[in-house]
């Protein structure tokens, strides 16, 4: 009795072989890896910014081409240099859109910001006193981007219009005056890093030089002899550093 039951279990388990060798060939299914985000850059963005900003006036004097009983600056005031820096806090607003070919990332930008950059200051030079007001209250550009995207790093270069409210003016004790408020345009190039460190986010850190042109001015103040004519050559350029965040319309 005892050999049938140890017979009938032995044949039990050798009919379960095949199934438990078929069972082990099956092929064990790997867990499943989320795949690496990988950004795409096309589409509008808009966010915010916040740098600082140096502006220079460099001011030069010149022999103006006006009739005069006494030019001045053939004498004394050609020897002045008001020029000056102005550095302050710039913030504000960007928007814009991306293009992406590839590695490839190309696209228009568009910012506005607010300035506190301003100086005044006085030359004592020759016995004579000048006071100059030079500063940014408004800054923004209009650019064409170019840059190249490694995973969620973009590399770019940056270049276009720059537009800015200036205060600039220059006074002197002989009775020079000149004061300017109001806008100019030039042009601004630079580039930046920016990162996308979310699927709708990226930071960037960004440099622009900037440069607003010439202006001379020409003034008639009071000489030692009478009339004196006075001319100013007047140069305003400047740089941006900033940080800045955006959010992506994608």
């Amino acid at each position: 009795m005892n050999m049938k039951k140890t017979q009938y279990a032995l044949a039990s388990a050798l009919s379960t072989l095949p199934f438990a060798a078929s069972a082990a060939d099956l092929p064990v299914k790997a867990p499943a890896v989320a795949a690496p985000y990988m950004p795409l850059w096309t589409g509008f963005y808009a966010g915010v910014n916040l740098g600082a900003i140096s502006e220079r006036s460099s001011a030069s004097t010149f022999v103006p081409s006006v009739a005069s009983a006494n030019n001045f600056c053939l004498a004394f005031v050609c020897s002045l240099d008001p020029s000056q820096t102005a550095t302050g806090v710039l913030g504000g607003l960007q928007i814009g859109y991306n293009f992406q070919s590839g590695n490839i990332v190309y696209g228009v930008e568009a910012d506005f910001g607010l300035s506190s950059a301003k100086n005044n200051s006085t030359t004592f030079t020759n016995g004579y006193h000048w006071s100059a007001n030079t500063g940014i209250d408004a800054l923004g550009t209009a650019r064409l981007r170019l840059g190249y995207a490694f995973d969620r790093a973009l590399v770019y270069a940056t270049g276009g219009l720059a537009y800015a409210k200036v205060r600039d003016s220059y006074q002197g004790d002989i009775g020079y005056t000149w004061t300017s408020t109001g806008w100019r345009a030039g042009y601004t190039v630079g580039g930046g890093l920016e990162y996308a460190f979310a699927p709708k986010w990226s930071a960037k850190a960004e440099g622009l030089y900037y440069d607003l042109g010439s202006k001379d001015h020409v003034s008639t103040g009071t000489g030692l002899f009478g009339l004196a004519a006075v001319g100013i050559h007047d140069h305003m350029t400047g740089a941006v550093v900033r940080l800045g965040l955006n959010y992506l319309f994608h």
